[in-house]
């Protein structure tokens, strides 16, 4: 069994889901799918990085466009604070 990641229409983070076949992870996420989810877009397998992060326990978070907020440098990380700090009082 393998871990793939679901994304959906109307939401930012992905489901994730264990099975063995892309069509497969797609019906079982269809079958957690809540209202307000929209529709899935893209299923895809989670990486080592992602299935280590499942094993341990860890929410996975994932953009749809691949890259992922919780990997990267310590000075990435800061910068990417720092800038969101900056523009806070505009959320």
């Amino acid at each position: 069994m393998a871990f793939f990641l679901a994304f959906w229409s109307r939401r930012t983070t992905a489901t994730v889901v264990s099975a063995s076949s892309n069509s497969q992870a797609r019906s079982r996420a269809a079958l957690r799918r809540k209202s307000g989810y929209g529709s899935i877009v893209k299923v895809k397998l989670a990486n080592a990085q992602d299935s280590r992060l499942i094993r341990k326990g860890t929410w996975v978070r994932r953009r749809r466009n691949g890259t992922s907020p919780q990997f990267g440098t310590a000075a990435s990380k800061l910068r990417a604070r720092k800038q969101r700090s900056r523009y806070r009082h505009w959320l």
